[in-house]
């Protein structure tokens, strides 16, 4: 490493993306407006038929790399990405995500300097309504905690929209496993073990559109969870099935229960939320 890259390390954002005409141009857009001047940005679509190329292009010039083109599915297009990137941190905004504000990424450089060594600093991601000038949902929970091995391999506490990885984490343990279409990022950082070297910092860094790939599907999300924990021996076979039933009931009771409070949300204030605060969403 340089002692330019020391100093000012270049980050690469990966979006990955198919079909995604509705939501592209803000994702990019959050990504074009950081004030951090070292980024390289690398967009792998997957071949989109409804207008996402279009837009994609009116930004080539913007872009380190990018391409449409059919791909195996979301890992594959991960490790095209991984392919093409150059930064010493790399992270992954996919057309649903968005970075909240213009200096994310200012915010969180001083931290990667500090932390030169670690495999992974996240930060935090907080969901967002599916549409386009889109706000906090009502009591939806913050994605993104202090660091804990042991509440890791139970449960993915690393937001993949706010973690930037240490490219060496890659070189040391591998690229994405293809044979995982959802838990992909889960299994990868697993493969860390408790020797993860993981950093949190309590900066909102992105923001996620409800109804995501895992959102939508959550018990083949967490039986890829469970096949993730159990291929990296994250958690004993008897274990890693009862978390699995714990964590299925918990998001359906969670379901429950945002059906019965969030027509309540417009009288209650939370920080966050809908209380004037940060996050300062693009629109």
């Amino acid at each position: 490493m340089s002692q330019d890259e020391a100093t000012y390390p270049v980050i690469t954002v990966i979006t990955v993306c198919f079909n995604a005409a509705a939501f592209i141009e803000q994702t990019i857009q959050s990504v074009l407006s950081q004030s951090y001047p070292h980024i390289e940005y690398v967009i792998i679509d997957g071949g989109s038929t409804d207008g996402t190329v279009e837009i994609i292009s009116q930004y080539s010039d913007h872009l380190a790399y990018w391409h449409s083109k059919a791909d195996r599915g979301l890992a594959h297009a991960f490790n095209l990405g991984l392919g093409q990137a150059r930064g010493n941190w790399i992270i992954f905004l996919n057309a649903d995500d968005f970075f909240l504000n213009s200096t994310v990424i200012d915010e969180m450089v001083p931290h990667l300097r500090r932390h030169e060594d670690a495999d992974v600093v996240f930060g935090e991601t907080i969901i967002t309504a599916c549409q386009q000038n889109a706000r906090p949902l009502p009591f939806r929970k913050i994605f993104g905690q202090p660091w804990s091995w042991q509440e890791f391999r139970r449960f993915p506490i690393i937001p993949h929209p706010s973690a930037f990885t240490n490219r060496r984490y890659f070189k040391r343990v591998g690229v994405f496993d293809e044979s995982f279409r959802i838990a992909t990022d889960y299994e990868l950082y697993l493969r860390g073990g408790e020797k993860l070297r993981a950093h949190y910092v309590p900066v909102l860094v992105s923001g996620m559109r409800d109804g995501g790939l895992s959102q939508k599907n959550i018990i083949p999300t967490w039986k890829e969870g469970l096949r993730a924990q159990l291929l990296t021996r994250a958690l004993p076979k008897c274990s890693a099935w009862l978390n699995f039933y714990w964590q299925i009931g918990r998001c359906f009771l969670g379901k429950l229960a945002h059906l019965v409070l969030d027509p309540l949300a417009p009288h209650i204030t939370l920080r966050h939320r809908n209380s004037g605060e940060r996050p300062n969403i693009l629109s």
